[in-house]
């Protein structure tokens, strides 16, 4: 398990995995009161395996910050985070108007999680406020039997996902659900055929039976 300081003084080059041209939303679609941690969109419907579809994280506090962590779980049989990144470039939204020390992100795709971080320099602070971190893109890589999973924070918070004062404690953070992932049971077009082809035998069975209920007349 790491620990709480554990990435946070490691200063490599951030290396990014997204493009440059990633858009994200400058104000939360489901927005919760401080102090808050949640992941957006908070439901997702996939229909085929290789579907894509991206998360934000989003903070919002009441109290001065001045670093954060997160630990993102997921299933690792059935997705694989392909692509991530800041909010805001190099840095994340909620310190965009900081200087910040960003570190490289661990992406573990075959124990289903991403690990990433982000502190301020020197004295600085962040005054209380609402802003997004990060955002991740995940791919389903084959339609599980399962029908419902969860991509959230790691908990219980202050280990390691967690949300610093300048002081280094711990912000408390109310417990917010992660993602809801929904697989579809079938593609819509399939199940149509389908049903068309059981109405046509059906039709072809009441012809059949009719035929022969038919009396014969006599010559």
């Amino acid at each position: 398990m790491l620990s709480i300081t554990g990435i946070l003084l490691m200063f490599p080059i951030f290396m990014l995995y997204c493009s440059p041209g990633s858009v994200v939303a400058l104000e939360p679609d489901e927005p919760h009161h401080a102090n808050a941690l949640w992941t957006e969109p908070s439901t997702v419907l996939l229909e085929a395996a290789g579907a894509k579809f991206n998360l934000t994280v989003w903070l919002n506090t009441t109290e001065v910050s001045f670093a954060w962590q997160l630990k993102i779980l997921f299933h690792p049989n059935y997705f694989n985070a392909s692509r991530l990144g800041y909010t805001s470039g190099g840095k994340s939204d909620f310190f965009s108007d900081h200087s910040t020390i960003s570190v490289t992100p661990i992406v573990e795709n075959n124990e289903g999680y991403v690990l990433i971080g982000e502190t301020l320099l020197g004295n600085d602070t962040r005054g209380p406020g609402c802003g997004s971190l990060v955002w991740i893109e995940f791919s389903l890589k084959t339609l599980p039997a399962e029908q419902h999973f969860n991509i959230s924070c790691s908990v219980p918070y202050g280990v390691d996902t967690f949300v610093l004062d300048p002081y280094l404690d711990t912000i408390t953070l109310h417990y917010i659900a992660g993602t809801a992932i929904s697989i579809a049971s079938g593609n819509l077009t399939r199940d149509l055929l389908i049903v068309a082809a059981i109405i046509g035998i059906a039709m072809l069975v009441i012809i059949g039976i009719a035929k022969r209920r038919r009396p014969v007349k006599a010559e």
